[in-house]
């Protein structure tokens, strides 16, 4: 994947400043809406040409939102183990099964998406079970029954006993604003609201950033990646952890839009650099 200041380069200098200047989330889903329908010209893509974009993001995001629950595996690793099938010395066999799992998580995800299907309680087990597949065969796809707490974090999730009243909440949420929120602001509450509850024992944040993306991807819109770096994990951490416990939720709106157009104008900059060649 092209870094993003080569992307950059591609773009037309009003997009370029709007990168370089603060904005409110309100005024950056114009700027994204525009260009995603840029990107819309260009589609269908090539089909050798989105199998090998679609292969380098999907890394990258498996290398990044792994990073952020604690992987140490870097991105060259991480594409090894995923392409290649080669096992890294030093590294867990979780580690390994983290970064397959992801990846082919996504992949499932993708399809969801591109085939309209519905997002339901079943969809996301099945997503988690991906997530956590020759991890946690117990806790698969499965609700937990015991309360947990979140290691650094003031925020205290759903009892266990809440945990299903909790998620038809949120399934009863998704349908009511399926349709009327931003698909970036949906994605982004989806995201919070499934974190906060934190249905599963483990693989809650993956899995969060997965559906989040799934209602990126059915809008046409691009994977929004989170980096995993000290920095933008802590911010991250930061912008949650206000919502949850402050219900100050701007912060992590924002946080996901800015991401979504960091995204967005990058892809665009890759493509019309392949279609210029």
């Amino acid at each position: 994947m092209l870094p993003l200041a080569e992307g950059l380069c591609i773009i037309s200098s009003s997009v370029r400043r709007l990168m370089n200047i603060t904005m409110t989330m309100h005024e950056l889903l114009p700027a994204i809406d525009a260009l995603r329908n840029e990107l819309n010209q260009y589609r269908p893509l090539p089909a050798a040409q989105l199998e090998k974009l679609e292969r380098a993001l999907f890394v990258e995001y498996t290398y990044e939102s792994n990073r952020i629950e604690g992987s140490t595996l870097t991105l060259q690793e991480t594409a090894l183990v995923i392409e290649k099938g080669i096992t890294v010395s030093g590294k867990s066999l979780r580690e390994h099964l983290e970064a397959i799992n992801h990846y082919e998580a996504i992949g499932f995800v993708k399809s969801i998406a591109e085939n309209n299907e519905p997002f339901n309680e079943r969809t996301l087990k099945d997503i988690h079970a991906l997530v956590l597949r020759g991890i946690d065969a117990e806790n698969a796809g499965k609700y937990r029954a015991v309360n947990v707490r979140i290691a650094g974090s003031r925020h205290i999730p759903a009892d266990a006993v809440n945990v299903q009243e909790r998620m038809d909440e949120y399934f009863g949420f998704y349908e009511e604003q399926k349709n009327v929120l931003h698909p970036v602001l949906l994605s982004a509450h989806l995201h919070e609201k499934l974190v906060t509850i934190h249905p599963f024992i483990d693989g809650n944040g993956r899995t969060a950033r997965l559906v989040m993306n799934l209602v990126l991807l059915r809008s046409g819109y691009t994977l929004v990646n989170i980096a995993g770096d000290n920095e933008s994990r802590l911010r991250y951490y930061n912008a949650l952890d206000k919502c949850q416990v402050e219900n100050r939720c701007e912060e992590f709106l924002q946080l996901v839009v800015e991401a979504e157009m960091k995204s967005i104008v990058s892809y665009i900059g890759i493509v019309k650099t392949g279609n210029s060649k």
